[in-house]
């Protein structure tokens, strides 16, 4: 500690007559980076049904992850069912045709039983057996024979058991025949629990991770996944019921494909092994605005067929067995209802007049026919825009019960933001924080995150549910960064992020306490040092010309696609401007102005032609982490060998810039940023029932504090901490686990307890009452 960094002392008070919701911290699965098939699913096989396409992925196809010896024919007649049409023929004879499985980068397959599952048709009476080995290199680990006894043109499904004396790594599957002809379809290899003799349908290890999070709900299917990219990729719950090979596959948003081997009946299975809430989401009867010619509605003709699909995922959730939904849920093995409490409609749409109109329909329903349903509305995919305060205008007109919001924003934005929620309307909707993440994997993020926790939980009568998202990342398959668990075949690696909602999870309270505060000076996390104007145009070859910078006329430069930039000295005072003709000479996307200082430091970006060439946006960037402050805003976007005219001027206002951006002409954006102060030493405190005290502090500094805790209590007290600390905050990288142990310090004092908070730390303190 520095002579100059005050001690912090809190005094904790008495609880201030807010709840909190028992619900408040919950987990959002959705199908992103191989969270389920690859992940969450116990399947080893990939591609099990021959599904795959380009479609999904360019470059894929029915046969993408497997490798064919001999005559192998791909067909879709005569399918085992019509939902999963493809499938493969083995023509044997003067030699053998096998087909060879490789699973997700090799099967890692654990020692004891597996069940090998698979459809076979004969097509002639030559086809007598089917050889089946599992292979790690040259090295055969397991042999068997199937023996195809069943009627030729007739599809049967087979089953063996396949014992492993040990752990295999880098496996294969092969399915082998000599002679004949044989159709081969719906093929999955699954571990056995030993505890109920059927095959896993979860790998264990990750639902222990996720089972130590406690979480109170689980949000499923999406995000983007649940009104998908147009109205025949939309999410329907009833193609996920049934046997496997019946259930509807899809492409996903994200660039894979789903086989739904984990659809809506799994879902709610997982939600009672994790004592979860389920929380279905349904699309508000659009789909996706982020697709050429933005959203599209259901046509209205559809529309009451839609409804009944949304009640009936209520009813098969809920129904009894006398119902018509509640009795294919007890068909499919589970005649108890699921509890299905909560439900939310639409996921981060534009409010456009067809979404208004959708949804109102999908609301009022479900007032009419579930009002015991509390429905949550969806408020656009940042927490500022148009769509952000339409989606609130919108459901404080219907009455919406709470409203989701969703932040992917900075640590300087979190810490900025720890006070967002303090002025909300406490007779409005509540809130959902749906989705957030501090952008990096790094521990500086989970601070951050625990500081904007920390604020959710003070407003815990309007801030009824949050989760964090994405939530599971398989190494190597993902398609976005950061998440909450990342996992190998053979790890789980969890980051500081999953540490800091386990800490949260673990130490709930019931009731929102008064602390009284001193030492937590925030800081003016303030403008950029350096003042430089850069050049980017990554991707794409860029002229710049009739250049000037602050009036001074530059040389005209060409930026190439590898990303290098070329810097131009200005901003010089409290003002710059820069105005340049850009003109594009190969690529795709636009161009990027800087203004600031380098990667790494506070800068200001003005991107032009982002997200598919067809946005505007203005971000922020401090300690390497940058996101938009305005838009992203409509773009017609650049094409080749057409000059664009871009005029931008910064302006320091009162402490902070204004900036300002033309394109051709006209103002696109005019936005001054917030100086609101980042709060980098966070404290709040919660109340449980017996008296319990819980004292939650954030340390987002490099320096060390003692920290005093003056407790409503006289004689004496004891106290646990478990600190979630590193050495600097920039520990902590994307796809790796969180390096350092949680610490855990005993305290002992007589009314008033004292403990250093370590630097760059997330502390929990339980105080019993004595």
């Amino acid at each position: 500690m520095t002579p100059h960094t005050p001690a912090l002392h809190v005094a904790l008070g008495e609880p201030t007559g807010r709840r909190a919701s028992p619900d408040l911290w919950g987990i959002f699965l959705e199908d992103i980076n191989d969270a389920l098939d690859g992940g969450l699913n116990a399947d080893a096989v990939q591609n099990g049904q021959f599904e795959y396409s380009p479609a999904d992925r360019p470059g894929w196809g029915p046969l993408t992850a497997w490798t064919v010896r001999g005559s192998v024919t791909v067909r879709s007649a005569d399918p085992v069912h019509p939902a999963t049409a493809t499938h493969v023929r083995l023509h044997g004879g003067r030699s053998a045709a096998s087909i060879t499985n490789h699973g997700y980068d090799g099967m890692t397959l654990g020692a004891g039983p597996h069940l090998l599952e698979l459809a076979v048709r004969r097509v002639d009476k030559a086809a007598a057996s089917l050889t089946v080995r599992l292979t790690s290199g040259d090295r055969e680990v397991a042999r068997t024979s199937l023996a195809l006894g069943s009627p030729a043109q007739q599809w049967t499904f087979l089953q063996e058991r396949i014992e492993l004396p040990a752990d295999v790594e880098d496996a294969a599957l092969a399915l082998e025949l000599a002679q004949g002809t044989v159709d081969l379809d719906v093929v999955s290899l699954r571990p056995i629990d030993p505890r109920t003799g059927r095959p896993r349908t979860f790998r264990p290890d990750l639902v222990a991770a996720l089972a130590d999070l406690k979480p109170s709900f689980v949000r499923f299917p999406g995000g983007c996944v649940a009104h998908g990219l147009g109205l025949e990729n939309m999410y329907h719950w009833k193609t996920t019921l049934g046997p496997r090979h019946e259930r509807r596959h899809m492409r996903n948003t994200w660039g894979y494909h789903q086989s739904m081997s984990i659809g809506y009946l799994e879902y709610f299975l997982l939600c009672e092994q994790l004592g979860a809430s389920p929380m279905p989401i349904v699309p508000a009867g659009v789909c996706c605005q982020n697709l050429p010619g933005g959203p599209r509605a259901v046509p209205q003709d559809e529309m009451p067929g839609y409804i009944r699909d949304v009640l009936d995922l209520v009813e098969f959730a809920n129904g009894g067995g006398e119902t018509r939904w509640g009795a294919v849920r007890t068909a499919l093995g589970h005649p108890e209802p699921f509890g299905l409490r909560y439900l939310g409609v639409g996921n981060e749409d534009q409010i456009t007049a067809d979404f208004r109109d959708r949804f109102h329909q999908i609301h009022a329903a479900l007032r009419a026919e579930h009002p015991e349903i509390t429905v949550i509305g969806t408020a656009g995919p940042n927490p500022f825009g148009t769509d952000f305060e339409d989606g609130w205008t919108f459901a404080r007109e219907e009455d919406v019960a709470i409203v989701d919001e969703h932040g992917y924003r900075t640590p300087h934005w979190f810490h900025q933001n720890t006070r967002r929620f303090d002025g909300y309307d406490r007779s409005g909707p509540a809130v959902y924080v749906g989705e957030y993440a501090a952008r990096t994997s790094r521990l500086r993020s989970a601070l951050a995150e625990a500081a904007g926790m920390i604020g959710m939980e003070r407003n815990a009568d309007v801030v009824r549910l949050a989760s964090y998202a994405p939530l599971l990342a398989r190494v190597g398959h993902t398609q976005w960064t950061p998440d909450l668990i990342y996992f190998t075949p053979t790890e789980v690696r969890p980051s500081a992020s999953y540490h800091v909602q386990r800490m949260f999870s673990h130490a709930r309270g019931e009731l929102v306490c008064g602390v009284e505060v001193t030492g937590a000076a925030a800081e003016i996390r303030g403008v950029p040092d350096a003042r430089s104007v850069r050049l980017r145009s990554p991707g794409t070859r860029m002229r710049w010309s009739e250049l000037t910078v602050d009036g001074t006329s530059d040389p005209d430069q060409v930026t190439t696609a590898d990303g290098e930039e070329i810097e131009l000295p200005g901003w010089g005072s409290d003002s710059c401007e820069v105005s340049v003709e850009l003109t594009r000479i190969e690529g795709t996307e636009g161009a990027e102005l800087h203004l600031g200082g380098p990667a790494g430091t506070t800068h200001y970006t003005v991107h032009l032609g982002g997200w598919q060439n067809r946005t505007s946006v203005v971000a922020r960037s401090d300690d390497g982490v940058g996101d938009e402050i305005d838009g992203p805003s409509p773009l017609r976007g650049f094409a080749t060998g057409v000059p664009r005219h871009v005029r931008v001027r910064a302006e320091l206002v009162a402490g902070s810039v204004r900036l300002r951006v033309w394109i051709d002409g006209e103002l696109a954006h005019d936005v001054q940023d917030r100086d609101d102060p980042d709060e980098l030493v966070v404290v709040g405190a919660m109340a449980r029932e017996d008296g319990t005290r819980i004292l939650k502090v954030v340390n987002a500094t490099a320096e060390e504090r003692p920290l005093g805790i003056t407790t409503p209590w006289d004689g004496p007290v004891t106290a646990t901490a478990e600190i979630l600390a590193g050495p600097d905050p920039d520990e902590g990288a994307p796809f790796e686990a969180w390096p350092h142990p949680i610490r855990v310090e005993r305290l002992r004092g007589s009314s008033r307890l004292e403990m250093a908070v370590p630097p760059w730390s997330f502390s929990v303190v339980t105080l019993p009452a004595p």
